[in-house]
């Protein structure tokens, strides 16, 4: 009787820690900093993505995918909307989440036909930031690969070497001039 007793208790404590678990934890949502410096003396630094407008410095919740930063109103310079006519960093920052997502930038100055008209115009330098602080080895400080590490130039678009890197809620700061 003390035994069944015993299994009865033993058996209610197991059902009633049960009942009481926590639900399973949930991978909490990613947000990304897009942190925008313009050194330039004119303009104003901004960025677009594949799901937002045009917009200046901020946290995106949720991925950014294709991310494209320039200096619009930039003196001398008819940098338009995308950054036609000016140099870009193109982004995308995205949790890896174990399905081979990642964290990737470049410059480009792609400037051939249907590839945007982006040419070398101002100083451009970025680094990942969070738990990923990579960077391209280098600023873009001109018209060619030993002046702008990995961009695309010309009309190459297999040119360019992204620089990559697979950590959660990377963000990203861009410095013009």
């Amino acid at each position: 009787m003390f035994t069944k007793s015993l299994f009865a208790i033993f058996v209610s404590v197991v059902a009633l820690g049960a009942a009481a678990s926590p639900a399973p934890l949930h991978a909490r949502a990613e947000s990304h900093s897009v942190n925008l410096v313009n050194n330039c003396g004119s303009g104003n630094a901004v960025f677009l993505y594949a799901d937002g407008g045009i917009q200046g410095s901020g946290t995106i919740d949720g991925p950014l995918n294709g991310g494209v930063a320039w200096v619009d109103g930039f003196a001398g310079a008819d940098c338009q909307s995308s950054g036609v006519n000016c140099g870009i960093v193109e982004f995308t920052l995205t949790n890896s989440e174990g399905q081979g997502k990642q964290n990737a930038a470049d410059y480009s100055l792609l400037d051939g036909p249907g590839l945007g008209n982006h040419k070398y115009t101002y100083k451009m330098d970025f680094v990942f930031t969070g738990s990923c602080t990579n960077g391209p080895g280098g600023p873009c400080t001109g018209n060619s690969a030993e002046q702008c590490p990995g961009a695309y130039l010309g009309s190459a678009t297999e040119g360019g070497a992204p620089t990559q890197c697979l950590a959660d809620d990377t963000g990203i700061t861009i410095t013009f001039c």
